[in-house]
């Protein structure tokens, strides 16, 4: 009997052990470009390091980051190899706004939508803006919530130390 509990107890260890020192991936979800072309998540990171950011067209704070990051985009990437993809999760009924909002701010990095929230749903994403840092495997590095002024250069600076690694 003392050999089952120490079984049992040894394998609950090691899976909880195993499972601290996994990385989340990127799921295998489909979101769709401003055209309405769909695309697989993965197909579109393509084994490079990348910062995502979720936002929404009503949400100031997201609107303010996006601008923020667009400002140093072309600094940034010719500084390292930055990569960023801006995904909305509006609903299908304020997406309609999605293709003005982003050409009316010339943003110089690709915007995508997902508009069923699937992607969304399946990070576990509970609210807006939220970036993370996905490394060249497809595994999640670094996640945040909120942004304030002056976040962009933070995350910047956060995607430079993980992609020098």
């Amino acid at each position: 009997m003392k050999r089952i509990k120490f079984f049992s107890a040894f394998m609950v260890m090691f899976v909880f052990g195993i499972s601290a020192f996994s990385q989340k991936q990127i799921p295998e979800i489909k979101i769709k470009d401003l055209n309405g072309k769909s695309t697989d998540i993965k197909t579109i990171l393509n084994d490079k390091a990348t910062v995502i950011c979720f936002f929404a067209t009503w949400c100031k704070p997201c609107l303010i980051e996006m601008n923020a990051i667009s400002d140093e985009y072309e600094d940034w990437q010719g500084e390292s190899d930055f990569e960023m993809i801006a995904i909305s999760v509006d609903d299908s009924k304020s997406n309609a706004n999605l293709k003005s909002l982003v050409n009316g701010n010339d943003w110089p990095f690709e915007v995508y939508s997902d508009s069923n929230s699937e992607l969304k749903r399946a990070l576990n994403i509970g609210s807006i803006p939220y970036s993370l840092i996905v490394n060249k495997k497809g595994e999640i590095v670094y996640e945040k919530t909120s942004y304030t002024v002056g976040a962009e250069y933070e995350l910047y600076q956060k995607f430079k130390e993980l992609n020098s690694k």
